[in-house]
């Protein structure tokens, strides 16, 4: 950045923090020397996104279990912790900077950028924190689909388990709530002055204020976030953090890949994992388990690994010079939520929350010295909006979800690059319709047999186009939303100056509102379903309701990449349910067998 017309506090920022979510210490990247080249462990998990630090800290807990865990990433930066700096560290070393394959229907007909997390704590060093898990019914769904043990009264008690829920009297319903568990979710300290006026307005159209981790229904809800003290909780604070320096039986190496498990090709049995230094990769090595190799890598990535090792499509091995240990549809159900923007709320000058470089400054050190103030929240991201819009015909599942962010936030056609301010200034925000009910599947697949090589992303890859919901969408947000007397008071209106891409279109019509959903969309980057959960019988299943790679031994999936359908709320809570769940189907199986 050469030139820059922001205030001067905030050029400063836009310099510096990359700088330091960048920087590696030597220890760090030293890291990978620790191993030794034939070590034996008990556990091997690959991977520490939360599902993975989750069954670190509970495997580990096992004193007599010797535990290993490997990250292709590096240590938590500390500025990451500031929750209205989390655009400024996307496109950094904690990012896999994915692109997916080019699609005419998506991102402008240019490769979306798919953004997830790389490093101890995986995805919850990154993301926007919100506190979702969704509706019910999907998971009610699972159950009927012969998962048994994944129905929602089997997994209520696993989302329960880890959470420490701060905000009263949400944490008062002992029902669907925990406190005391190792990740807390609270509200963030700091709301800004538009957060209430939009929440109000969703009431006004008759959506009630709702505990949208309770009762997923069509209202409105001041989120929670995972979050404490005004502070990023990302899985690695919450569950390695307070263990790593005294538990000797739990050993984490970071900037270090798993590239291929090792499978006895005659026995079918898991017996280790190859690795390379992220750093210097002629220092690769064997490890070998004693029990179990456990793949928590996150959609993406967990089904390269299973196809490297043999484990996936002839199809696509065979050409590689894979040799195919295990035919199964790993990379198949890729799941993910689109989203569109592309419509954007101006806010009047009274209600802009753009500063002065003295009064940034002033909200840096308080941040510094309190964790409070406009650095301690996220702007508008706060709230969110639940609707049906009649569009799936189920009365009993709403199908958008509305999250809203500063406007060039949320858009992959403006450029990811574009966001370098934290999320407390800004002077309009842009309204994400979220679809929580696609007809499209995607696929996860690889073209070189090099670990090294980023996977091939289909985000689209089968289904018929179908922008119907995110035009209703649009009309609500023009039609109802913006015409609410919380918003008109404070002279909160739409734009109408049209986007370029569709300026040829009449504003606001349903063919305008068609070229948004198709040039302004973008993913919600809530990975899922790639190693898809199932029975026996179910020949596109990967792994069982036990989360065990099918007719392998030994070897099993533990991450949001097993989901058989798409939830609907984000994954963070999803990833570390299943991290709960899976650490006690693998304690009850080897502890049954002293």
């Amino acid at each position: 950045m050469d030139s820059c017309s922001l205030p001067e506090i905030l050029c400063v920022l836009a310099r510096l923090v990359p700088l330091l979510v960048n920087y590696q210490t030597p220890e760090d990247l030293a890291s990978p020397r620790q191993l030794r080249d034939g070590e034996e462990y008990d556990f091997i998990i690959a991977g520490a996104g939360p599902a993975g630090c989750v069954l670190a800290n509970r495997l580990s807990e096992m004193k007599e279990w010797k535990v290993l865990l490997l990250e292709s990433g590096g240590e938590e930066p500390l500025v990451s912790a500031i929750p209205a700096l989390t655009p400024m560290i996307w496109n950094s070393r904690i990012d896999w900077h994915y692109y997916t394959q080019p699609d005419p229907r998506l991102c402008g007909g240019k490769p979306c950028f798919f953004s997830t997390g790389r490093g101890l704590g995986g995805g919850s060093l990154h993301n926007n924190m919100i506190y979702n898990r969704g509706s019910s019914l999907v998971y009610d769904q699972w159950g009927r689909l012969g998962n048994h043990g994944w129905g929602y009264k089997d997994v209520l008690p696993y989302f329960k388990k880890w959470e420490n829920n701060l905000d009263y009297p949400i944490n008062n319903d002992e029902k669907f709530h925990g406190v005391g568990g190792p990740q807390s979710v609270k509200r963030f300290p700091y709301i800004d002055k538009n957060v209430y006026p939009l929440y109000e307005a969703f009431q006004e159209l008759g959506y009630p204020s709702i505990d949208i981790n309770a009762h997923f229904k069509p209202g409105t809800m001041i989120l929670q976030f995972f979050q404490k003290n005004g502070k990023r909780q990302s899985s690695n604070k919450a569950y390695l953090k307070p263990i790593r320096r005294n538990r000797p039986n739990l050993k984490i190496v970071t900037n270090v890949r798993v590239t291929k498990v090792i499978i006895n090709p005659k026995t079918k049995m898991a017996e280790g994992v190859e690795y390379a230094s992220e750093n210097n990769r002629n220092l690769k090595g064997k490890i070998f388990a004693r029990k179990e190799v456990i793949i928590s890598c996150g959609a993406i990535n967990s089904p390269q690994v299973l196809m490297l090792s043999g484990i996936g499509p002839r199809s696509t091995l065979e050409p590689l010079g894979i040799k195919v240990i295990e035919d199964l549809k790993v990379g198949y159900n890729f799941l993910n939520h689109m989203l569109s923007g592309g419509l954007d709320f101006v806010l009047s000058n009274q209600q802009s929350t753009t500063e002065s470089s003295d009064q940034i400054f002033a909200d840096i050190l308080n941040y510094a010295i309190n964790h409070r103030g406009p650095l301690s929240g996220q702007g508008i991201f706060h709230v969110i909006g639940v609707i049906n819009s009649g569009y799936t015909n189920k009365s009993d599942f709403p199908d958008i979800t509305f999250n809203f962010g500063p406007s060039a936030g949320l858009l992959n056609t403006e450029a990811s690059n574009s966001l370098t301010i934290p999320l407390s200034y800004y002077t309009r925000y842009t309204p994400a319709i979220i679809n929580l009910a696609p007809k499209y599947v995607g696929l996860i697949s690889i073209n070189s047999s090099d670990p090294f090589t980023l996977p091939q992303i289909y985000p689209w890859y089968k289904s018929h186009e179908d922008n119907e919901i995110f035009i209703r969408g649009y009309k609500f947000l023009v039609n109802r939303l913006s015409k609410t007397k919380a918003l008109k008071d404070l002279n909160i209106s739409v734009d109408i100056t049209p986007k370029e891409l569709c300026k040829n279109y009449e504003l606001f019509s349903d063919k305008y509102f068609n070229c948004l959903a198709v040039n302004y969309t973008d993913f919600t980057n809530h990975f899922s379903g790639s190693c898809k959960m199932g029975p026996k019988g179910d020949n596109t299943a990967v792994v069982s309701p036990e989360l065990k790679v099918h007719n392998i031994k030994n070897l099993r999936v533990v991450d949001t990449s097993v989901t058989p359908t798409l939830m609907s709320g984000h994954t963070n809570a999803l990833a570390l349910m299943i991290g709960e769940k899976g650490a006690d189907l693998i304690q009850q199986d080897w502890l049954s067998k002293v």
